[in-house]
């Protein structure tokens, strides 16, 4: 059964606004167990609000050994963004896959934003249990 954990560094942060520039947002998760083919990892403090056109996305990926794919994307989008492979070398992942891209929420739809997500694709190979991994997002707003 797949696990979803929702990754905070204290409490879940609100969306950024910056009308007429650029938003950069970061989180850092270091797994505290290995994950598995399905798992969820939620950053919920790397929320991106509604109307937001991300321009940029970078993954920065290390695992001490062994090897393990993830898609990125967020809440109702989950593999927008593509996939990638953390493996023991460290490495940064500038991802072209769905950029530029705008996001889209229901104005029916209770939060008005985005949760960026991980989802483990595929069996890790020699699986650990501290990968880290650090997901930067730019984006800018419409004025």
């Amino acid at each position: 059964m797949p696990l979803t954990i929702s990754a905070s560094t204290a409490a879940p942060d609100t969306p950024r606004y910056i009308i007429g520039g650029t938003v950069t947002r970061y989180q850092t998760y270091v797994t505290t167990a290995t994950v598995s083919s399905t798992d969820l990892i939620y950053l919920t403090n790397l929320k991106i609000p509604t109307g937001a056109h991300v321009t940029d996305v970078k993954v920065y990926a290390d695992t001490p050994d062994g090897t393990m794919i993830f898609q990125l994307g967020y809440t109702g989008n989950a593999t927008v963004f593509g996939s990638f492979t953390a493996s023991a070398t460290p490495q940064v992942f500038v991802k072209t896959t769905g950029l530029p891209h705008k996001v889209s929420v229901s104005d029916d739809a209770a939060n008005r934003f985005v949760t960026v997500l991980l989802t483990g694709d595929g069996a890790p190979v020699s699986p650990t249990a501290s990968t880290s991994i650090t997901v930067e997002v730019k984006y800018t707003m419409d004025p």
